[in-house]
């Protein structure tokens, strides 16, 4: 698979183009976002196994709302039924794709534990009976360098696990890749295109502390679409289908 790669303008571009995509039928590219977040707030809230069982569900219902993404950009008639797509089409691999985040996930938290030793657990044991913001900071100051090592090496896995599990779910939907080179290939792409994959970041950080300012939770209702048709066009971009290589690219999906 050719993984593209594009210069800094395009993190502003991903942002643009997935806006004009949730214009393209708004309503329902809101209702159906938040359907997904549901389904997530839902799973996250089954007791003791919940956040294990969220992380495990979504890659399947990022799918699901990337096939939404995929209507809109072809002028499909958009449906409910295709937020759930991905329990119909690659099911098996987006399972597999969800318990090897959780492994991957389930490995950062060891790498830390292993390092921080006894200091970390003293430290998580302040954290929690500790809620002066001075005596945190004396108690991360005096935990010594050991810790401050694990959490720095355990934040740099999560993100590079993040990177890689970003673009995988539509990899598996959409390219029929299988799980494991579907999260090489994403993580590959997105390091390929860390400029402008940066540029979008600090952009869409900048629109959600903007956002943030509406009441209600207003900001996070029209943020989230946002977050995830632009992340549909990003990945449009850096992984064309075949027959788009050498094509123009497609309305509303590249640029």
């Amino acid at each position: 698979m050719e993984i593209q790669k594009l210069n800094a303008a395009r993190g502003w571009t991903w942002i643009r183009q997935g806006y004009q995509l949730i214009m393209r039928n708004p309503s329902l590219s809101v209702s159906l976002a938040l359907t997904g977040t549901l389904a997530m707030f839902i799973a996250i809230r089954v007791p003791v196994i919940g956040p294990l069982f969220a992380v495990f569900l979504m890659p399947t219902l990022m799918a699901g709302y990337m096939r939404v993404c995929r209507a809109l950009e072809e002028d499909e008639e958009v449906e409910l039924a295709q937020m759930f797509a991905g329990f119909k089409k690659h099911l098996p691999g987006l399972f597999t794709l969800g318990a090897q985040v959780l492994l991957g996930l389930l490995i950062a938290s060891m790498v830390v534990v292993f390092i921080g030793g006894d200091a970390l657990g003293k430290l998580l044991q302040n954290f929690q009976s500790a809620s002066d913001p001075e005596v945190m900071a004396n108690a991360m100051w005096a935990a010594g360098s050991g810790v401050s090592l694990s959490l720095i090496l355990g934040f740099a896995l999560v993100c590079l696990l993040m990177m890689a599990a970003q673009y995988a779910p539509m990899l598996v939907f959409f390219s029929h890749v299988t799980p494991l080179a579907a999260l090489r290939l994403s993580l590959v792409g997105t390091l390929r295109n860390i400029i402008p994959y940066t540029v979008y970041s600090l952009i869409i950080q900048m629109i959600g502390l903007v956002l943030s300012m509406l009441p209600y939770g207003i900001g996070l209702i029209a943020l989230l679409p946002l977050g995830l048709t632009s992340l549909y066009v990003s990945y449009r971009n850096i992984f064309p289908f075949e027959d788009e290589i050498a094509a123009p690219p497609a309305p509303g999906a590249a640029a």
